[in-house]
């Protein structure tokens, strides 16, 4: 009878961790396209997220709804993929996520020094 009840509060213990220990926190990527495509998974299902990329010379805002599944693409028109230095998603709760640093210092690489010009020419 011990064992018994012993089993019944570990099935009811696993039961209550099941959703949490299956859910994800947000994540951010940016799509292979050479347009910007801003790819979020991992947000609850179907919220407003706002999705704000900034670069040298411009923000741009944008209010978008994640899927049944948490998800969502959005494309920039007008905007290059590397044109951006920051790329954030953010619910209404304050969660979010955003494209980390890393991804533009390994995918978009700065351009190659000038070459100096050749003097008397």
């Amino acid at each position: 009878m011990l064992a018994l009840s012993a089993a019944l509060v570990a099935a009811v213990a696993v039961a209550a961790a099941g959703p949490s220990a299956g859910a994800t926190s947000p994540t951010l990527r940016v799509g292979t396209t050479t347009s910007l495509t801003v790819i979020g998974t991992g947000f609850k299902p179907r919220v407003l997220v706002t999705l704000r990329v900034s670069g040298s010379e411009f923000t741009r805002r944008v209010t978008v709804r994640t899927g049944l599944k948490g998800g969502f693409t959005f494309r920039f028109a007008g905007l290059e993929r590397c044109s951006p230095h920051v790329v954030l998603a953010q619910m209404a709760n304050g969660v979010g996520a955003r494209v980390p640093i890393s991804w533009f210092v390994r995918e978009c690489p700065p351009p190659p020094p000038l070459q100096p010009g050749v003097a008397g020419a």
